[in-house]
């Protein structure tokens, strides 16, 4: 699994992060196939290089990246967690102005 992982990703020299090269979900983010089941690039990643998460908790991007599965660059958090970082770095004004406009 390390092996086919690492095969997937491009390491993006001014950002540090690890651009996801592999199989995609339609919202922007990675997905590969891990014993037998698709599950999210970043998620594989932080299993791969951190170690088991924890239930009901979620991996989140500290560089906002969905492709980015640089384990340095993710964090575990609830759902909670997820949503006051997505507020405070501005991302959740964007959302909302996505869905009005449709």
């Amino acid at each position: 699994l390390h092996e086919r992982f690492t095969r997937k990703i491009i390491p993006e020299p001014n950002s540090g992060c690890w651009l996801w090269d592999g199989a995609w979900y339609p919202n922007g983010y990675g997905s590969m196939t891990s014993n037998r089941k698709a599950q999210g690039a970043p998620r594989v990643s932080w299993n791969l290089f951190r170690g088991a998460i924890p239930e009901g908790l979620f991996v989140l991007h500290r560089c906002d990246v969905k492709c980015c599965v640089n384990p340095d660059h993710l964090f575990l958090g609830t759902h909670q967690d997820n949503m006051a970082d997505m507020s405070q770095k501005g991302r959740r004004v964007q959302m909302i102005m996505i869905v009005e406009s449709v």
